[in-house]
């Protein structure tokens, strides 16, 4: 992944998805900016050095391009995250993995992190399609009995709100893999996990 993403997936495409891809990795450079409320259409053509009318013969308002790219950047990284829990049945595990992996890889694109945690912030939708992987590994750890928890809305705003001030903290301050596992250790013993298991568990992050 890299700034550009959208385009690089459609290089030597039509000039209409060329122009439109253009427009998203706009969006998203605009946002990380500025953040998603603050961003205006203008800034978003500007950034990707087209006339402000254009946008309207691709997107319909600024609400449809964040929404766009919000998800565009949550399907690459769910991909990479699949890709890598798919042999991982311990609920435990994927929850240390999952973690992770996901703030390793939107602390080395910062602009991405702006756009994922702002959308989860202001898109109802998608901060309940994130919730939804994110309830389905804590509900299997409550099953295998790795978990003590009520499943809740308030529990998985715990859950994201650990994370997202790792990935915020690891954006202004560097990579750090301590810190990480510092996140993992919280969030497992929110989960009901005991202190010494939670550390053991989080180091093999």
């Amino acid at each position: 992944m890299q700034q550009g993403y959208f385009q690089g997936q459609t290089a030597g495409g039509s000039k209409r998805e060329r122009t439109r891809s253009a427009l998203l990795d706009a969006t998203v450079s605009v946002v990380a900016a500025k953040g998603m409320e603050a961003a205006k259409i203008l800034d978003i053509t500007e950034a990707a050095g087209l006339a402000n009318g254009t946008f309207y013969n691709y997107f319909d308002d600024k609400e449809s391009i964040l929404r766009e790219a919000a998800y565009g950047i949550a399907l690459a990284v769910g991909r990479q995250l699949d890709e890598e829990m798919s042999s991982i049945g311990d609920a435990g595990r994927r929850v240390v993995t999952a973690t992770t992996r996901f703030i390793e890889i939107v602390v080395r694109e910062p602009d991405w992190a702006h756009v994922l945690l702002g959308s989860a912030e202001v898109m109802p939708e998608m901060r309940k399609d994130i919730y939804r992987y994110l309830r389905s590994d804590i509900e299997l750890g409550v099953e295998q009995g790795k978990f003590d928890v009520e499943v809740t809305g308030f529990l998985l705003d715990q859950v994201a709100s650990l994370i997202g001030v790792s990935i915020r903290t690891q954006i202004s301050t560097g990579p750090n893999a301590a810190l990480t596992r510092q996140t993992c250790e919280s969030i497992l013993r929110l989960l009901g996990m005991s202190p010494a298991k939670a550390r053991k568990l989080a180091a093999t992050g």
